[in-house]
């Protein structure tokens, strides 16, 4: 079995959610988007169709959504988590990558 990874990604750069998807099946990938990077939720965001497709995990930070009034135009495929959801997707993964 893999180890779990947890990208972290906050700026408006797509490399990060790139670089999740080049991640063997045998590892546990969730992607969390946060500040500005939540943009790529949007429904049309082929690279995060993409890691979704690849049965990536992308969460997103609600508050940050919400802030930028977004939460009409998010996937039904990427899960909302709060501040406190954050911190737990942090002690749940073996590593974490900062983008």
């Amino acid at each position: 079995m893999g180890k779990k990874v947890l990208y972290f990604i906050t700026s408006e750069d797509i490399t990060g959610v790139e670089l999740a998807m080049e991640h063997s099946d045998e590892d546990d990938v969730t992607i969390l988007l946060l500040q500005n990077a939540v943009f790529f939720a949007n429904k049309s965001n082929k690279a995060v169709s993409q890691a979704l497709n690849q049965n990536k995990t992308v969460t997103a930070c609600k508050e940050h959504v919400d802030i930028r009034g977004l939460s009409n135009f998010i996937s039904d495929k990427i899960k909302l988590v709060t501040a406190d959801g954050v911190i737990e997707l942090i002690f749940e993964n073996d590593s974490i990558i900062n983008f």
